[in-house]
């Protein structure tokens, strides 16, 4: 793992983050972009890398590039149908790390950081543009969005493609190597993104606005979790202690009450156990948005 002075400080302070649906969104599509990049680089490396999208805040422009591994590379994408700036930096031992993996020639420690060769620049062009493609297939509309990779920017903590007082969304991406992990930072204008539907700003009359449908896209591609509760029983410590393979719990759920699904915690559906093939199931009986206006109201006080 990389020294903590290597991590940026994220601010999560003013200004304001995205939240919602617009960040549900936003992480959905940098996620598929994760996997949709370690895919293509891995026609290009000899090694596995993987590449886990993680903790989004939002800052300044003067305060993010500030906060740029020195020295480092970046790829200047040009992104969405107006071409707006968005920056990925990678350490410069990172690239290095890449370029040996193309090469064959990647050892066991992570290498020493130089200059590199107008080869190895090659390689780096080729990598990085395989990020913008990879940015451009991940947008789940029916067409890719527009990205191209505009440059590579050597010394980024040098860079004036933003304004210094723009509002910038910055993401950490993990990236793991057979040497270890580093952090990819992620730096998209939070008004480019509004323009290609990214936005979670409210608007005088928003009566008859609408969700951008590669919004709602990116957000229904988030995976969520649901577990379904058998029963409880309360042990005192020592009873429980004392548990052996074969004894049984008397749980506080009777057999012909229905089982409860829950996401988050939050009850969901109400239903009963079965059997597809090789694996358990759960028929769903209920659903809580019919609780409401008590059509399954008898099923509920069963509970």
């Amino acid at each position: 793992m990389s020294s903590t002075d290597q991590i940026p400080n994220l601010d999560f302070s003013a200004p304001r983050r995205l939240t919602g649906m617009a960040n549900r969104a936003l992480t959905a599509w940098q996620t598929t972009a994760c996997s949709v990049l370690k895919e293509h680089w891995h026609g290009l490396l000899g090694s596995g890398v993987d590449l886990e999208a993680g903790l989004v805040d939002s800052t300044i422009a003067s305060k993010a590039v500030r906060a740029l591994p020195d020295p480092g590379f970046a790829a200047k994408l040009a992104v969405g149908p107006e071409g707006f700036p968005a920056f990925f930096v990678f350490s410069a031992r990172l690239v290095q790390t890449l370029v040996s993996d193309m090469l064959g020639t990647l050892g066991k420690e992570w290498p020493e950081v130089r200059q590199l060769t107008p080869a190895e620049s090659s390689m780096v062009e080729l990598l990085f543009g395989e990020v913008a493609r990879s940015v451009g297939l991940a947008w789940p509309d029916v067409e890719p969005l527009p990205c191209h990779l505009d440059s590579v920017i050597s010394r980024p903590l040098r860079s004036r493609v933003f304004p210094p007082d723009e509002i910038l969304i910055r993401t950490l991406v993990r990236v793991t190597t057979p040497l270890g992990e580093e952090n990819l930072i992620v730096l998209f204008p939070k008004a480019g993104l509004a323009s290609i539907g990214i936005s979670d700003g409210v608007q005088a009359d928003s009566s008859n606005q609408r969700p951008a449908p590669q919004l709602r896209q990116l957000a229904e591609r988030i995976p969520v979790t649901i577990s379904v509760e058998l029963g409880s029983a309360s042990l005192s410590l020592a009873a429980m202690n004392g548990l052996n393979t074969g004894d049984v719990l008397i749980l506080n759920q009777h057999i012909s009450n229905p089982l409860e699904a829950r996401i988050e915690g939050n009850l969901h559906w109400l239903g009963y156990p079965c059997r597809l093939g090789q694996r358990q199931g759960f028929r769903i009986l209920s659903a809580a948005d019919g609780w409401e206006t008590g059509i399954h109201s008898s099923t509920r006080e069963k509970v």
